[in-house]
Order: C-alpha cells, then structure tokens, then sequence
C-alpha cells in the first residue's frame, strides 16, 4: 500500500471510529427510552446490584460512556456507602467499563482488518497496541488499589492530612526518585510499600509483579513481530523498534534511582515518531499529589488534520516575547527565555481522534496534552501538543441539560454557554484553538529546567497553580490580539468551565484544574464582571466590564510570571487566593465560597438529574 493510498484510507478509519464514539456518546439518550442501549445500562446497575431508574441509567451512560466514575461515587455517597464499598465499586465498574470498551476496539480493529484499511505494518501496530492496552488495564487496577487507596491514605492518616508534613517526610526519608542530576525528580515510576516503620521505593516492576511480567512478555512479543515487519509507507520501523525496546527497557528497571533517566529515553525514542498514528505511553502524573507517580496507561492516536488548522501559537509567542521586552532578555531570567522559547518553537502540533485507550484513560480522557513532561527531553527535542477538538464537541453536545446548571447559573450565562455548543462548529473550533490548545501553550512558558522541582519541593503544589499559568497564557494572548467577535464567546465559556469544575474539589487528579478554576473565579469576581444574586452566578459583559477583567487578569498574569522567573514556592501564589479548610481548598473571598460551597452542596443532592424543562432545538445554531 503506498501513501496516497494509506492515508485517502485514514478517512474511513476516522468514520469507523466515530461509529464507535456514537454507540458510546449515544447511550445518555436511552436513559428514558426503551431499547437495545438501555439494556446496556440496565445491565451494568444489575452487575453493581444497583436499583434501576432515570438517575442510576445517567449514572450508567457516563461510566460507560464518557468513562468517569464521579456521578456514581456522588450516587454512592448518597446512599451512605463506606469508603471501602466505594472503593470497591470503583474495581467492579470499572472492569465492567473496560470489558465493554475493549470489545468495541476489538470490533473497529476487525473491521479496519477486513476492509484493508491499513497497511500490514500499522494493522500490527493497532492489534498489538490493543493487546498491550488489555494488560495495561490489568496493571492500572492493581497500582490504582496499592498507591492511591492504600499508601496515600496510610501517609494521611499517619500525618492526620497535613500534605506539608508528608512532603517533609518523603524528602527526609529520600523517598523520591532520582532526576537526571542525582537530584529530587519531579516525578515517579515507583510505590511506596511499607517497612518497618517506614517505607521503601519499588519500581513498578517489583511493585505489581505479575502484571508487569505479562506485559513485559507481550511487548517481547510485539518488538519481534515489529523486527519482521517493513513500513513500506514511513519507513518508520526502526523508529517504532527502538521505542518499544525503550519502553521494555524502563518498565523492567527496578533500580529506582535511575527510573526516570530509563523513561525519559522512553520520551525521546518516542519524539522521533511522527507519522499519523502514533502509539503513546505512560506520561502524565496527576492522581498521586505527594511522590507524582506516573499514571498507568497507553493509547493510539489518529490524525484529524482537516478539521481547522491552529493559529493560537503566534499570538502566545507575541504575548511571551512582549512581557520579555518589559522584563529584560539577557540578565537573571536569560535561561528561563531561552528554555521556554525554544520549547514553544520545537511543538509539534497534531489534531487527532483517541483511537484506542486503556488504563488511567477509562477514568477520563483529556481534552488537549502537551507532553513529554520531561524538561531536560524537552529542552533538546521539544513537545508535542495532541488535540481532540471534534471528541470534546461531540462529548458536549451529547450531554443532557442537567439542573444543577440551571440551579447555579442565571439565564444569561446559561443560554450564552448553550448556544455557544449547540451552535456554528466553525465557531466552536475557533474558541477551542485559543482556550484549549492555547492553554496547552500556555504550559511551556516561564520554565527553566529546574523550575517544577523548585517550586514544588515545599508544599507539592507546582500544578495546583501550573494550570492557572496555561490558561492564564492563553487569555492573555487573545487580550492582546483580540477577535471582538469571539469576546462574548471567550468570557462565557471560560466562566462556566470555572463553575462546572466546582464539583471536582475532592478528585485527586483533577484537583490542579479545579485550583486554575479558582483562582480564575477571584479575577471574575474582583474584576465585577459576574455578581452572585440568591445563589446564582450572573455575568454582565460590557466595555467597561471587560476591559476591568483585562485589566485584573493581566496584574495577576503579571505576578503569576514572577512567581516563576523567580521560582517561588507555588504554595506562596496559591494561598492569596485560596486557603486550605478541612483538606480542601476554598476560595478566600467570602461571597465565592458561599457560591462553591453551595454549588458542592447541590451537586451532592442534584448532580445527576437531567434538567427536562430544557430542549436543544432551542439552542441550535
């Protein structure tokens, strides 16, 4: 197969992929009407001996659906489960979810097979992908159980939640992996197990044994078939062999001082592949706040080039490069201009569709990705930025109208928020180029080398703020080369995300993006751009409104810059925000926390009940 051919063919794999995604984002509509999909769901309650009825089938559809286990633990809570009854649903939903997901991806995978679809190389890659993607499925339950439910929680009761005490235990005790430098790394490919008093590292490999061990096997497996094969339409083989060699390499490592140097070979094996599917393993760290161990997952991604093409990274740069005439390009922040700049220029940017997902990914996928996240990698070879624009669209149009919106929003922001995803695509791409991929940016500026590890090293709170930079970045990067047209659009989707997120106070992995939202709702709120009328958020966009906002972001940008150059502690901005009550962070200003507390509050009674008053045709574009 040449690559005209191959890649005309990706178009059909793409439609083959969405037939799937419609089966998945269609199953909500089944909540109330009778048929196979219904089924499904109902099937799902009875293996959680779960009552069926509206609410629980929601519950269902995004578990299944849209892969998150937040509307069930809300519904668990509710009827009085334990922590460990919830644990225990989190296992049992979850391998329901994930036998369900993998016979859909074996399905498209035969179906590419039999229509000739791909090359033989790339229908390898795929199958044997999948396979791996099913053990790495099995590992993630079991690092899941080890490192979250059992070592976190040990460490909180043992210093009765204070995350400052834990961090200066773990430094004390040296228990961090090793960067590049011998020095404290910013992450982990290890679990704590208990000894003694105290505790010892274990890579992942002696951690989880048996998963690892067939997962090691599998990939031996699939380097040999690679070996044999030829790409007749990259010539991307011996790219793809030194890249699972690699991976095979650091995940059988059990030396714990040199994880992260065998895994960041791992991310620059991987930069070199750039052809339109591309493999991705485990990078990101957001469920373990204290050690930030690496998340356990894997998926495969095809491009989808030809939906708009990106203009939001000029703009960022102008913005980066505007605030460096103000701040002086060759005295102490020399290296941190540098370093951030040439990350910025090395992006490769891709849009694409999350083919096949495992592991931590059937907890939730992202919207956007800016990896790898390994500085010195990056410093030499850059980032790439993955973005799903046409998933998220349909993720949201697919969602019913729910009370709780209707119950924290007035009807101004509301209809604006709803118009916006139930209107112009072309509109919506526009929005999600300068938010979404324009906060993924947004991620590379003001950063030297040592600057997460820095930051962090105190209270472990580098990306409680980190998300706040990035989209900060991006807000003032269209501030400062603004579309009037889109203005209303950019506040109103911005607010709403900010309210939305309220919910997620207590999910560890999301915690960072709740902390951006935040902080955002300060700017909001002290800009008097929104108001608060009987529990409700209000936005009122004029010109003198707007520019207030600007104005207020733009200071606060501005200290947020300094915060880094400088490489303050990131617990020194967070808390002139935020403050920390009973282990969750609060806003300060009293009139927002009486919002988010009783947005926290309805979202426990309300969160996931379909608001029927609501129709979408009366919001289509």
């Amino acid at each position: 197969m040449d690559k005209i051919q191959f890649e005309s063919n990706l178009w059909q794999v793409q439609q083959i992929y969405k037939d799937m995604q419609s089966i998945l984002n269609g199953l909500v509509r089944w909540i109330s009407s009778d048929g196979p999909e219904r089924q499904e769901l109902d099937k799902f309650l009875d293996t959680l001996k779960i009552q069926k009825n509206d609410e629980t089938r929601f519950i269902a559809s995004q578990r299944l659906g849209n892969w998150k286990f937040e509307p069930l633990d809300v519904y668990l809570e509710k009827q009085w489960k334990t922590q460990q009854e919830r644990d225990e649903y989190f296992e049992s939903s979850y391998i329901y979810t994930r036998k369900y997901v993998e016979q859909l991806q074996q399905n498209m995978l035969d179906r590419i097979k039999s229509e000739w679809l791909l090359s033989d190389f790339y229908m390898m890659i795929l199958q044997e992908t999948h396979n791996l993607g099913v053990l790495f499925s099995d590992l993630f339950l079991v690092w899941n159980k080890k490192l979250l439910f059992w070592i976190n929680r040990e460490l909180e009761q043992r210093f009765e939640n204070d995350s400052d005490a834990i961090m200066q235990y773990l430094e004390k005790n040296n228990l961090f992996d090793l960067g590049h430098n011998n020095d404290r790394a910013d992450r982990s490919y290890s679990i704590l197990e208990s000894e003694g008093d105290g505790y010892k590292k274990l890579a992942y490999a002696d951690a989880c044994k048996p998963e690892v061990t067939a997962i090691l096997q599998q990939l031996q497996k699939f380097i040999e078939k690679i070996q044999k094969s030829q790409d007749e339409v990259y010539d991307k083989k011996d790219d793809f062999v030194a890249y699972y060699i690699s991976i095979y390499e650091a995940l059988s490592e059990t030396d714990t001082d040199i994880l992260v140097e065998k895994w960041s070979e791992v991310d620059v094996k991987w930069m070199a592949i750039d052809t339109p599917i591309q493999p991705a393993h485990p990078i990101e760290a957001y469920e373990d706040k204290y050690r930030k161990a690496v998340s356990i997952e894997i998926d495969l991604r095809i491009v989808n080039s030809e939906l708009f093409t990106s203009m939001v990274q000029s703009d960022v740069e102008s913005m980066y490069e505007w605030f460096f005439d103000e701040i002086g390009r060759d005295g102490e922040f020399q290296q941190a201009y540098k370093f951030s700049l040439n990350s910025m220029k090395q992006v490769q940017l891709y849009l694409w569709v999350p083919y096949l997902s495992y592991g931590s990914f059937l907890c939730g996928m992202y919207s956007a990705q800016v990896v790898p996240n390994d500085a010195e990698v990056s410093k030499v070879y850059g980032k790439k930025i993955f973005a799903f624009p046409e998933f998220v669209l349909e993720g949201y149009r697919n969602m019913p109208f729910m009370k709780l919106d209707s119950e924290t929003m007035w009807e101004v922001l509301l209809t604006g928020f709803r118009k916006f995803l139930h209107g112009s695509n072309q509109r919506f791409y526009e929005v999600y180029d300068i938010e979404t991929i324009g906060h993924e940016f947004g991620h590379t500026l003001w950063l030297a080398p040592d600057t997460e590890v820095t930051m962090n090293k105190k209270t472990g709170l580098f990306k409680n703020i980190e998300e706040f930079k990035a989209t900060a970045g991006w807000m003032v990067a269209y501030f400062m080369n603004e579309k009037r047209e889109l203005r209303d659009d950019i506040v109103t989707t911005c607010l709403a995300r900010n309210i939305k997120m309220m919910r997620y106070r207590e999910v560890e992995d999301i915690i960072p993006y709740y902390c951006e939202c935040l902080i955002s709702l300060h700017i909001f709120f002290e800009s008097g751009i929104i108001s608060i009328e009987n529990g409700k958020m209000d936005l009122d966009i004029t010109d003198a409104s707007y520019e207030n906002f600007k104005e207020t972001y733009i200071g606060v940008y501005s200290h947020l810059i300094h915060t880094y150059l400088n490489k303050k502690d990131a617990g020194e901005f967070l808390y002139e925000y935020v403050e920390k009550v009973d282990g969750v962070f609060l806003p300060k200003q009293k009139e927002l926390r009486e919002f988010v507390g009783r947005y926290y509050t309805l979202y426990k009674e309300i969160g996931n009940e379909v608001d029927e008053s609501a129709k979408k045709e009366d919001y289509l574009f």
